[in-house]
């Protein structure tokens, strides 16, 4: 369900990474940093079979669900147990590194470091075309959940995630050695059929989880009262709620 719940989110994503790959000629090998269950690369196995495909990630239960999913649907994806800070593909190797969540995120890897490491394996003029998650109040799931924890919980208790962002407009200056660079703020709309599947979301997954779970029971109420206070506004005559979304989207070449 919480997979469910975050390509919800994630959904809205697929089309503008993946249209920069659109030049890459047959049997050009794309790499999936931080992959997940590496839905964005069986997206692209779909709409290109023709390309070699390698999913990475450190978790090898996610990697198992994506392998499950590939298998299912007959899509050539490679999943491999991979750190995003030591890649083991050799230099100039790759045509195309792309990354839906990872790359230039905070608590994932230090920014240089892996960014240092998407340039070292890329080809001259591969494409590098990533989602940056630098606005935490645009995107529902810190937005949303930010105010509500603040509203609830002692002044303080929060951590400062913005101040681990830095200044977002800043993220492209650790992209050394990628020319090109285009980076754009992205909108979409991401849709939840009810209250309680936006809930099992945001409060029982990702960094915010830790929080959520040391509620008692008095304010934990209160925070679901809350939540529903801020999502008024975006109610939909089904009774779900559509939600606006904004990633920094940036686009590269080596």
């Amino acid at each position: 369900m919480t997979d469910n719940n975050l390509m919800r989110l994630l959904g809205g994503l697929v089309e503008p990474l993946l249209a920069p790959l659109s030049p890459l000629p047959a049997r050009a090998h794309v790499v999936q940093l931080a992959c997940g269950t590496g839905t964005l690369s069986l997206a692209l196995a779909r709409r290109r079979p023709d390309l070699r495909i390698t999913a990475i990630d450190i978790d090898p239960a996610v990697l198992d669900a994506g392998r499950v999913e590939a298998a299912r649907d007959g899509l050539a994806v490679e999943f491999r147990t991979m750190s995003i800070t030591a890649l083991a593909f050799e230099d100039k190797s790759v045509d195309a590194v792309i990354s839906r969540m990872g790359l230039l995120m905070p608590g994932i890897a230090p920014f240089d470091v892996s960014a240092r490491e998407a340039a070292r394996v890329l080809r001259p003029d591969g494409i590098l075309s990533i989602a940056a998650w630098a606005d935490l109040e645009s995107s529902p799931y810190t937005g949303f959940g930010l105010r509500v924890l603040r509203q609830v919980l002692p002044k303080g208790t929060v951590p400062d995630f913005e101040a681990a962002f830095g200044r977002h407009e800043r993220l492209e200056e650790h992209l050394e050695g990628f020319y090109s660079i285009d980076a754009s703020w992205y909108r979409w709309e991401t849709e939840y059929p009810d209250f309680d599947t936006w809930w099992a979301f945001v409060a029982e997954f990702g960094p915010l989880k830790p929080l959520f779970d040391g509620l008692d029971e008095e304010a934990r109420h209160e925070a679901r009262r809350v939540m529903a206070d801020e999502l008024r506004a975006f109610r939909t005559e089904s009774g779900g709620y559509r939600l606006p979304a904004t990633c920094r989207r940036i686009t590269g070449h080596r």
